[in-house]
């Protein structure tokens, strides 16, 4: 398995890494994969919380990940997406956001539980010792003291999954803890609109709906 998500993330920056600077999107792509295990990662967030990549069974887990020179860019992805499947979290300050319901699925049972889309931000930061940690992990709680941002001081990101430099990276796990889809590169309009319609079939799926 592992060596299929290598392999995954050396195509999505080979790709990026090849497209041009111009254009709406360079090397953005969008890659449907057969469901397998997700790898055993284990992080935790500027809070000193512990997360799991099978952490959110029946949910679906949306990992943005990269450096910070695509933290914004990040950001920006994130907020997308969870706009597009928490529509009343718009205009809300962050801590109400997060905890907006998802969006409605058509066609579900009444009393069925609604599969919710969890949108995390994973900062790479590598490997650092204990001391710079702390000092990164009281950064992040100044610059973010409302959203969880898992921090990745062991660069298990890029060498489970692959990264490219300076843009978003992002990988889609399903209800039952398999990785989907995966990204890389600047996304425009028509990627996430991809990554939204493949996320909301992962949705449907969950829900035991086609």
């Amino acid at each position: 398995v592992m060596n299929r998500w290598l392999i995954v993330g050396a195509l999505l920056v080979s790709l990026v890494s090849a497209a041009p600077s111009q254009g709406q999107a360079p090397g953005a792509r969008v890659v449907g994969l057969k469901p397998a295990p997700v790898p055993a990662l284990r992080f935790e967030d500027q809070f000193e919380k512990a997360h799991q990549l099978d952490g959110y069974p029946g949910d679906i887990l949306v990992l943005i990940y990269g450096d910070r020179d695509s933290a914004e860019l990040n950001r920006a992805l994130g907020e997308s997406i969870h706009l597009s499947f928490h529509p009343e979290a718009r205009n809300l300050p962050p801590s109400q956001a997060r905890k907006a319901p998802p969006m409605p699925i058509a066609g579900l049972p009444a009393g069925t539980r609604c599969p919710d889309v969890h949108a995390v931000p994973v900062a790479v930061i590598g490997k650092v010792p204990a001391l710079v940690r702390t000092i990164i992990r009281g950064e992040f709680k100044k610059a973010s003291p409302d959203c969880p941002v898992w921090l990745d001081c062991e660069d298990s990101m890029r060498q489970s999954f692959g990264m490219a430099a300076g843009v978003p990276n992002l990988v889609v796990i399903d209800a039952r803890s398999h990785v989907r889809m995966a990204a890389g590169g600047r996304m425009g309009r028509e990627h996430v609109q991809e990554l939204v319609n493949g996320i909301e079939a992962l949705r449907r799926e969950a829900a035991g709906l086609r």
